[in-house]
């Protein structure tokens, strides 16, 4: 499992605002992209009817998903141009956590000597594969 944690901007498509320099965690050990409750309250979610148990990376332990938020992220100065949904998680320890799938989809690289992630593609774009 590799982490790179960098500051990135969300912009909510809810409230139609960015929160700036929030700090995100770049895991590939997590699938799914999510943000905290704390930051989903800033940026607006969709809160399900009741919530939802997701497995954590520890014996025995879940989480809960409470909600989704339609996000656009920035990331080392660039707009990823397409709006992602994002899992609410009650009592999560990052801000955000950004998952391999969307770093597949955008084609997004760790730099680990940097500790930065990094475009592979530029301008970054949605491909079929």
């Amino acid at each position: 499992m590799t982490q790179v944690r960098v500051k990135v901007d969300v912009y909510s498509l809810i409230k139609r605002r960015y929160e700036r320099g929030v700090d995100a965690l770049f895991d590939t050990g997590a699938r799914s992209t999510f943000i905290s409750d704390e930051l989903a309250e800033k940026v607006g979610y969709y809160p399900y009817d009741k919530p939802r148990p997701i497995p954590l990376a520890v014996k025995e332990k879940e989480g809960e998903v409470i909600g989704w938020s339609p996000v656009m992220f920035v990331i080392e100065g660039v707009e990823i141009p397409y709006t992602t949904i994002v899992q609410v998680v009650k009592d999560l320890r990052e801000p955000v956590i950004i998952g391999t799938s969307y770093m597949e989809e955008y084609r997004i690289k760790l730099d680990l000597e940097k500790g930065k992630p990094y475009l592979e593609k530029y301008p970054p774009r949605a491909e079929l594969i």
